[in-house]
C-alpha cells in the first residue's frame, strides 16, 4: 500500500497559493497561536478557515487584557494587551449610546462587562467579542462601589454590587425581576464566589463565608491605610486573599482546604495575579509571551502598568499607560481605579 501523500497547497488559475486548501490540521495549529482579535479576522478569511474555526478543538490564545478608559471620541472599547504590549480596540454593540458618557464599565469576569448608566439607573451585561447583551433590573441611580459578575455560564448569572457607605450588598440573578438586599456586619469591599459559597471581605480585612453555621477569619491589621483587599480564585480551585500594604507592596494568603484557615505565601507558582478596584482574576502566566509567574500586576499612582514580585517583594514597571488626564471626563475616581482587567471570551 502506497504512503498516503499530504495535501498541497493548490495553485489558481493567477499563479497564486490558493490557502483556502490548507490543511486542516495547519490551519488548527495556527488557531491556536492566535490572539482573540487576530482569530476574528482570520476567520472571516474564507469558508475554509472559518469552518475549522468552529471546531472547539482549535481555539486561539487567551491573554489578559487591560480595560482603559474611553477617549471623548471613540471608536469603540480599548484594551492593552499584556503580552502583545499592544492596545486593541472594539467596537461594541450600540457604541453610540455606551460612550455618551452615560455608560461606565464597573466590572467584568470571564469575557462579560458589567455597564452601568446613573443616569438611567440601570445596567447591563455586554459581551464585547460575540456582541451579545443583557439587561438587569434596574437598579436606581446611587452611586456603588462596584459591581461583582460572580457566575456567567449558559445556564445562570448572578450580579452582586456592594456600596462604599452602606452594609451588605445587593444581588440578582438570571431570570430575576428586582435585586434582593443581603445585610452584614460591615460595610463590604469585595466579594467573589467559591466552591458554590459566597465570600465576602470587609472594611476591617475580616474575610466571611456565607453559609451555615456562619463562620469569620478577622484581618491581621486593623488599618484603612492603602486598603485595598480582594479575593480571588485560582484556575486550579484555590481561593486567595490579596492585601495592599503600601504603595507597592501586596501580601497574599491562600486559603488552606484541610484546616479551613489563612496561610500566608510568596509563591503562587505558575500563576499571576491581576488586580484592581473593580475586579481581579488569576492567570496561568507560563504560556503566554512577556507574562511573570508569581507577580501581581497592578495600576500604581502614576498609571504605570506595574508588576509586584512576591518572592523578591519588588516592584517592576511593565508599561507606561497614555491616559492622560483629558481621559477623565466620564469619571469621578481616580485613574487606577478606573481601570478594569478583562479576559476575551467567544461564548
Amino acid at each position: 500500500m502506497s504512503a498516503k501523500v499530504p495535501r498541497r497547497l493548490e495553485i489558481t488559475s493567477s499563479g497564486m497559493a490558493d490557502w483556502a486548501t490548507l490543511q486542516t490540521d495547519i490551519v488548527g495549529l495556527i488557531v491556536k497561536k492566535l490572539a482573540v482579535p487576530d482569530y476574528i479576522r482570520f476567520r472571516a478569511v474564507c469558508t475554509s478557515w472559518n469552518h475549522v474555526c468552529k471546531d472547539v478543538s482549535y481555539c486561539p490564545r487567551v491573554d489578559p487584557w487591560l480595560m482603559l478608559p474611553p477617549n471623548p471620541t471613540p471608536l469603540g472599547a480599548q484594551f492593552f494587551c499584556i503580552p502583545e504590549r499592544k492596545n486593541q480596540n472594539i467596537r461594541l454593540p450600540s457604541t453610540a449610546s455606551f460612550f455618551e458618557s452615560v455608560w461606565a464599565p464597573v466590572g467584568s469576569l470571564n469575557g462579560w462587562l458589567i455597564y452601568f448608566s446613573q443616569t438611567y439607573g440601570t445596567m447591563q451585561l455586554v459581551n464585547p467579542i460575540s456582541g451579545r447583551q443583557i439587561q438587569l433590573p434596574p437598579i436606581g441611580r446611587r452611586i456603588f462601589s462596584k459591581a461583582k459578575l460572580l457566575e456567567m455560564n449558559e445556564r445562570n448569572f448572578i450580579v452582586a454590587v456592594l456600596y462604599g457607605d452602606q452594609k451588605g450588598y445587593k444581588i440578582t440573578r438570571k431570570g430575576s425581576n428586582n435585586w434582593s438586599s443581603v445585610e452584614s456586619t460591615h460595610i463590604l469591599d469585595d466579594i467573589i464566589k467559591h466552591r458554590g459559597r459566597l465570600y465576602t471581605c470587609d472594611m476591617y480585612g475580616t474575610v466571611e463565608v456565607w453559609a451555615e453555621p456562619p463562620r469569620a477569619w478577622p484581618d491581621e491589621e486593623m488599618t484603612h491605610q492603602w486598603r485595598f483587599r480582594c479575593l480571588v480564585e485560582t484556575p486550579a480551585g484555590d481561593l486567595i486573599r490579596v492585601k495592599r500594604q503600601s504603595q507597592n507592596k501586596f501580601a497574599v494568603w491562600i486559603l488552606d482546604k484541610g484546616s479551613f484557615s489563612w496561610v500566608e505565601t510568596d509563591n503562587i507558582g505558575d500563576f499571576a495575579l491581576f488586580v484592581s478596584h473593580y475586579n481581579s482574576f488569576c492567570f496561568l502566566a507560563k504560556d503566554h509571551p512577556n507574562l511573570k509567574a508569581n507577580c501581581i500586576y497592578f495600576i500604581d499612582i502614576h498609571n504605570n502598568l506595574c508588576a509586584f514580585n512576591l518572592e523578591h517583594g519588588t516592584k517592576e514597571l511593565v508599561e507606561t499607560l497614555a491616559i492622560g488626564l483629558d481621559r477623565n471626563d466620564y469619571y469621578r475616581r481616580p485613574q487606577r481605579d478606573q481601570l478594569l482587567w478583562f479576559i476575551p471570551s467567544l461564548k
